[in-house]
């Protein structure tokens, strides 16, 4: 509760200032996503980044940088200082409320559309059909191992959190053998490596071999098999905070000229979340997307170019 009572502070303070010159605003954001950026950055400006293919550029660290240069673009002066902290929950519930101006980590279409009274909801910055998870087990798991198509994953136990509707409602689908909630993924990662679960979905690292590694955890990707997650990532600006429509619109603006250059694709491209590596791979939920009869890839229905 400590970091809520900083960072409330730190927007009343910006209040105070409002209208200054050089005004600072208060954004919060998660512990490690700001630690990996800052070790990326070390001395240069965001807006100097060019270069993704630092291991480091997980989705988080890059939408980071890119929505920074996106309200750059669009005209944005705004500064703003970091309140570090474990906010992923409570973000959508400050930003409503007018508290927390912007979320720099982008959020689900299907969980903040209807919000859309309290909330701005930019361009897709991740776009339906970009999104492909892989399906995680452990090096031991020999079942695991050996599916090829849905009817072999739903033999299956799998791990997950039920409040990341998206993954949720994508796993319901597949109807695997049994569905499990826990809201950590790091003891997720644990229980599948120690085949207590079977599989779990987590991103693609930017290189093969497609493994999370870390204390009492090891996990590696299923070859030849990936899940669509079908929805759209979006940043989401608050109606109600006095900079709210500005930034909106800059960063609306921004995102057009990223779009349009070819910079959002190439950061993604080259951090490995867009994976070249996986793309003949069999989606085994391809029957809940909707797809291009002619690439057999789903179709993208949010283009904002």
């Amino acid at each position: 509760m400590g970091s809520v009572y900083l960072f409330i502070l730190s927007y009343f303070l910006s209040i105070s200032v409002l209208g200054s010159q050089n005004e600072v605003i208060p954004i919060t954001i998660e512990t490690d996503i700001y630690q990996s950026a800052q070790k990326i950055i070390s001395e240069k400006s965001a807006l100097d980044i060019h270069d993704f293919t630092d291991p480091l550029f997980q989705r988080p660290v890059v939408e980071f940088i890119l929505i920074q240069q996106a309200l750059a673009l669009g005209g944005s002066e705004i500064d703003f200082s970091f309140t570090l902290g474990n906010y992923d929950a409570r973000n959508i519930m400050l930003i409503q409320s007018g508290m927390l101006l912007i979320n720099f980590d982008s959020m689900w279409l299907s969980h903040i559309d209807d919000l859309r009274e309290d909330v701005y909801i930019s361009d897709a910055i991740i776009r339906k059909g970009e999104y492909w998870a892989g399906v995680y087990t452990a090096v031991g798991n020999d079942n695991a191992l050996a599916i090829k198509n849905l009817a072999d994953f739903k033999k299956l136990s799998v791990i997950s959190n039920k409040h990341w509707l998206v993954d949720w409602n994508t796993l319901t689908q597949l109807k695997p053998k049994s569905l499990i909630h826990e809201e950590e993924w790091l003891s997720m990662a644990k229980l599948v490596s120690l085949q207590w679960v079977d599989v779990m979905l987590a991103p693609f690292p930017s290189k093969a071999p497609f493994i999370y590694q870390g204390k009492d955890y090891k996990i590696i990707a299923v070859e030849g098999v990936k899940v669509g997650l079908n929805d759209s990532r979006h940043f989401v600006i608050s109606k109600n905070h006095p900079h709210g429509k500005e930034t909106y619109l800059a960063l609306q603006k921004g995102l057009k000229i990223l779009r349009k250059r070819g910079r959002i694709a190439k950061a993604f491209q080259q951090s490995g979340f867009f994976n070249t590596q996986i793309k003949t791979w069999h989606a085994i939920n391809t029957d809940f997307l909707k797809v291009n009869p002619l690439t057999k890839e789903p179709f993208l229905l949010d283009k904002d170019n």
